[in-house]
């Protein structure tokens, strides 16, 4: 059962026994139907949220409609890490795309886990790190590449995605409304026929 878990967290840190039994005790499990939000916007996000089963959307919402920051499936991780550092409310949401098993880690505990050794210290520098490096890439990658350049990298890198989701969130994932989606599909499917 804890097989996605324990490889997800072994992927990024090469934990002992020990301290992946350390890691699970601290975990808490939650289910999560669809269309639930795990986060509120105004809302402190007290745990951060690793995917068991399922999928999870983490957006922002304003007068011009929903924006897609990111999304979490089976042994990935996903919150609003700046609410959970600082402790503070949310600006976004995050929502059950399918019905979830998750289990979460708390402030608290992850504090707790990275006193214990320097090989959680080491994993909370590496979601940290690789957080940084994502959010850095879509902003940069949002400002310089076109449309289809976006899409033909989330089709590279990601994709089982397009599998799993409906077009418009893909659409609002990479920043352009979905008729415009299907545009650059027509485009690409025609250029290769």
């Amino acid at each position: 059962m804890y097989e996605i878990i324990t490889k997800s967290l072994r992927a990024l840190v090469d934990f002992t026994d020990e301290e992946l039994f350390l890691f699970m005790q601290r975990l808490k499990p939650l289910s999560l139907k669809k269309y639930a939000f795990y986060l509120k916007q105004g809302q402190v996000c007290k745990s951060m949220v690793i995917v068991f089963k399922g999928g999870l959307r983490y957006f922002s919402r304003s007068e011009k409609g929903d924006n897609t920051l990111g999304f979490a499936f089976e042994g990935e991780w996903i919150g609003d890490y700046e609410s959970f550092l600082l402790q503070t409310p949310s600006p976004d949401f995050i929502e059950a795309l399918e019905d979830c098993e998750l289990f979460t880690l708390s402030y608290a505990d992850m504090q707790a886990l990275y006193n214990h050794s320097q090989r959680f210290e080491r994993f909370g520098r590496i979601i940290a790190e690789r957080l940084f490096i994502n959010t850095a890439r879509n902003n940069r990658n949002l400002k310089l590449q076109s449309a289809e350049d976006r899409y033909l990298d989330l089709l590279t890198k990601q994709s089982h995605i397009f599998e799993r989701l409906p077009q418009h969130l893909i659409a609002s994932y990479l920043g352009i409304q979905p008729q415009s989606l299907s545009r650059i599909r027509a485009r690409l499917a025609n250029a290769k026929s």
